[in-house]
């Protein structure tokens, strides 16, 4: 039987946090995600996915992406043209006004969330203020 030390156990669990905050906050924002992926270039499904899991180590399964990409589709933030490469074609997705638009709102209220949480790691509790 091994022994553990709190050392070893307090760094299993610190990553497991950064995991699953990580994972958390890619998936609550994929459509941001998305959209600014798009922007710098179309890209087909599953370059999507593979930017995603390189920049963030997150994999997302296609019962999660791709329902995403065609709901995104039909609010008209992306445009889907089909593209033969080589005899066999595929979705290219592109970001549309609308969905620069909605990615620059998006982004807005990002920095003010950001903003808001650092202020209030930076002045103290809640309460401080109001006491």
């Amino acid at each position: 039987m091994r022994v553990v030390c709190f050392k070893e156990l307090w760094c299993c669990l610190n990553k497991d946090l950064d995991k699953a905050w990580r994972e958390r906050l890619v998936k609550n924002h994929l459509d941001l995600i998305i959209l600014r992926l798009l922007k710098s270039k179309p890209r087909w499904g599953y370059e999507v996915n593979l930017e995603i899991r390189d920049r963030f180590k997150v994999y997302l399964s296609a019962g999660t992406l791709y329902p995403l990409l065609h709901s995104m589709e039909e609010k008209g933030y992306l445009q889907a043209v089909w593209e033969a490469e080589g005899g066999r074609g595929r979705k290219v997705y592109r970001i549309t006004p609308r969905g620069e638009e909605f990615l620059t709102a998006g982004a807005r209220a990002a920095e003010e969330f950001l903003r808001r949480i650092q202020y209030e790691t930076e002045i103290g509790p809640f309460q401080q203020k109001h006491a």
